[in-house]
């Protein structure tokens, strides 16, 4: 009796130092993967939120004369990009590398980028000149330097949200004023496209929508004219969420929408048209050569 209890206490001891071993080499690859995860973390840049909001040196509003805005970040190696045109900055759009002169009617909108933190919400202002004369026209598009692409002013033909909106959506436009392609004028009112490439709803954590569109054809007595180009609508983000990755909980906060991307119809866009197109519809149709039966 007595040497089987020995035996059983033998294996028990040694399951226990199994037991102890393995809960050791448990804890030592659980202190090797904390190591490497934290270098990891350190030669990684962290994404914690986002990037501050890019500020205006000057304030939105109505002026007499002609405003020089300086616009100013807050984040870590940030880089912002700005639109003056009312269309949502990408880093496709201009650099900021200096102050801005604002001397007519302007949306100027910009955005940041850190490769620390997120892009930042979209800021914005409205700037109105009052010398800028209220009735003014488009000008008539001039000619054009060798290899210059033509610009063509567009307006949207109808409405357009981020909440309806499909990728792939052929939405209609109007050309805004009369455009000369060779002998030829494109009337006013000529029907044209943009194409609907990536649509973003609006979402919990005051995400807003975004819509993202691409310039389609134009239309003329010859055919369909290709143009390119494109822009970005983004809505308002909602605070306090859009400023930060970890939502704060509540029936206020993380529930919170968005704004959709709106397009409103008679929104003014400028396409372009590639000089080859041009100089290709500018060419007088080929005249059929005769056969040698005619001769």
């Amino acid at each position: 009796m007595a040497a089987q209890q020995a035996q059983m206490a033998a294996q028990q001891a040694t399951q226990q130092a199994n037991d102890a071993m393995m809960q050791a080499q448990q804890a030592a690859q659980l202190q090797s993967q904390a190591a490497a995860d934290a270098a990891s973390a350190a030669a990684t840049p962290c994404c914690n939120g986002i990037t501050p909001t890019p500020r205006f040196s000057v304030k939105q509003g109505v002026y007499a004369a002609p405003q020089t805005v300086r616009i100013t970040d807050g984040g870590r190696g940030a880089v912002v990009y700005y639109t003056t045109d009312g269309w949502t900055p990408t880093p496709a759009s201009h650099r900021y590398v200096g102050p801005i002169t604002i001397d007519e009617n302007t949306t100027l909108q910009a955005v940041a980028f850190s490769p620390y933190f997120a892009r930042s919400v979209v800021a914005g202002a409205r700037y109105e000149i009052s010398t800028t004369p209220a009735n003014a026209q488009l000008a008539p598009n001039a000619p054009l330097a060798p290899g210059q692409a033509a610009p063509v002013q567009l307006e949207f033909a109808a409405d357009v949200s981020s909440q309806t909106a499909q990728i792939g959506d052929e939405i209609p436009m109007t050309l805004a004023q009369d455009f000369v392609v060779g002998n030829t004028v494109v009337k006013k009112g000529a029907v044209a496209t943009v194409t609907i490439t990536a649509v973003d709803k609006k979402a919990i954590g005051g995400l807003p929508g975004v819509l993202t569109f691409a310039a389609g054809t134009l239309q003329t007595a010859d055919g369909p004219i290709p143009m390119l180009g494109g822009a970005t609508r983004e809505g308002a983000a909602k605070y306090p969420n859009a400023t930060a990755m970890i939502p704060v909980y509540g029936s206020f906060t993380v529930f919170k929408h968005g704004d959709p991307a709106l397009i409103a119809k008679g929104t003014p866009f400028t396409a372009y048209i590639d000089p080859n197109v041009l100089t290709a519809a500018a060419q007088p149709p080929a005249q059929p050569q005769p056969s040698p039966q005619q001769q």
